[in-house]
């Protein structure tokens, strides 16, 4: 539509002088809009309520009114759908229970309040109002909507976050079509929740996965851990999942992009980069798995010639810098007593849940950083390192870290370094602390 067609649209009015062109944005029942300035303000009801007026600048000595008008799109199936869809979405995720599953909220008389996550917040200044189903916080000026939430907080589009707040709510985006230059990130989330699935049905059925059901009964993990963790097992062979992936039609491309296996060396195809090892899946802060851990069984051939320890390959989701092991199972139980304990591994994480301490999370061998110690500060302002007592220097390396790393970015991150000398002494100390 031209911008002249426009302007007839709405009666041609004399004098009006174009300023401005926009296009459609996501999830807009308005394929175009324009503004414009005309000397003459015109009657209003000609407008049909379809644009604004407001007075305008003195433009060559005159004075003008400013003109602001949307058209709408007619005949627009497309966008029809996509506009009733999105409230469909909206609707089916109530903005305090999605915020609340990223930060801590509190009830405020009708409202939720919470520390900002979008700037360096000492106060609750961030406001959540369920009536209305928006969010604002009065310090940073941040607001807006569910989607507008989810965007700001994971970095993403419209219609990523538009996938997201669908898949939380089990809604089918089919209806939509994509774009080829959409972002890949959605489709790698897929594919690893895909994975996630196929590890823990072996675990828990296949005759494959007998020696790593004998190996975590050893440890102690009762079923309902297991369960709550997603643990899986990947069997020996280096093409199971690569089958798995070309029989469910899953991109092997995609499954190499989220660091699960990768092109053979020599010849065509791809192999697993997991065999023969109990898979801890890497979820973040929102319960998706953006990486994988797998452990060697003791009685593995693979045993000694690789890691006991093995995480799959830095990719656009997962960093092992930047993520805790079970964030997502800690989060709400450390915003209720105030801390989160850091323990060393993904068993000791296991152990402490499973002993009903569920505010503990794993390193996985790395420096905190400051995106860590700011996902933190985020959510708790105390963290406990509970490190085994010959990693006692480590501890002490850790914390001078966090505490440099919370001075450069503002954040009020408290240090109770404790060296443990087992994971008993650990869950005693930290049941102490949660008793107070």
């Amino acid at each position: 539509m031209s911008l002249s067609a426009s302007c007839a649209d709405f009666g041609g009015q004399a004098g009006i002088l174009p300023v401005s062109f926009v296009g459609p944005k996501d999830g807009d029942r308005f394929l175009t809009s324009f503004s414009a300035y005309t000397e003459n303000g015109p009657d209003l009801q000609d407008l049909s309520g379809r644009g604004g007026w407001r007075p305008g600048p003195r433009l060559h000595g005159k004075s003008y009114t400013f003109l602001s008008l949307r058209i709408p799109a007619p005949e627009c199936h497309l966008a029809d759908d996509r506009v009733a869809l999105t409230q469909q979405i909206k609707e089916a995720n109530d903005i305090v229970d999605v915020i609340g599953s990223y930060i801590a909220l509190r009830p405020a008389g009708p409202t939720f309040k919470g520390v900002c996550p979008f700037h360096d917040d000492h106060r609750p200044s961030f406001d959540v109002d369920p009536k209305r189903q928006r969010y604002r916080c009065w310090a940073c000026n941040q607001y807006g909507d569910v989607i507008k939430f989810v965007q700001e907080f994971v970095h993403v589009g419209f219609l990523e976050a538009l996938e997201l707040l669908a898949r939380r709510a089990g809604i089918s985006l089919d209806s939509l079509k994509k774009s080829p230059h959409e972002p890949r990130r959605a489709l790698m989330l897929d594919v690893a929740r895909w994975a996630d699935g196929q590890f823990q049905e072996c675990l828990l059925e296949s005759p494959l996965a007998e020696p790593a059901r004998l190996y975590l009964g050893e440890r102690k993990l009762l079923g309902e851990t297991v369960r709550r963790f997603g643990l899986g097992f990947a069997p020996p062979s280096g093409d199971w999942l690569v089958q798995k992936a070309v029989a469910a039609k899953v991109s092997l491309e995609i499954l190499a992009l989220v660091g699960l296996v990768a092109p053979r060396n020599e010849g065509d195809g791809y192999y697993g980069r997991f065999r023969d090892r109990v898979i801890f899946p890497i979820r973040d802060a929102r319960g998706q798995t953006v990486g994988f851990g797998g452990r060697i069984l003791p009685s593995s051939p693979f045993a000694a010639k690789g890691p006991k320890y093995y995480n799959s390959s830095e990719t656009p989701l997962f960093s092992k810098s930047d993520q805790l092991y079970g964030i997502d199972q800690a989060r709400q139980a450390a915003a209720k007593v105030g801390y989160l304990a850091i323990v060393e591994g993904y068993t000791d994480v296991l152990a402490l849940h499973q002993a009903s301490i569920r505010n503990a999370v794993g390193i996985m061998g790395t420096s905190l950083t400051r995106e860590q110690v700011r996902e933190l500060a985020r959510l708790v302002a105390v963290v406990e390192l509970c490190l085994d007592a010959d990693n006692a220097g480590q501890a002490n390396q850790l914390a001078m870290a966090a505490r440099d790393q919370a001075e450069k970015g503002g954040s009020v991150v408290n240090q109770a370094v404790k060296a443990m000398s087992d994971i008993n002494d650990a869950s005693k100390k930290i049941a102490d602390i949660n008793a107070r």
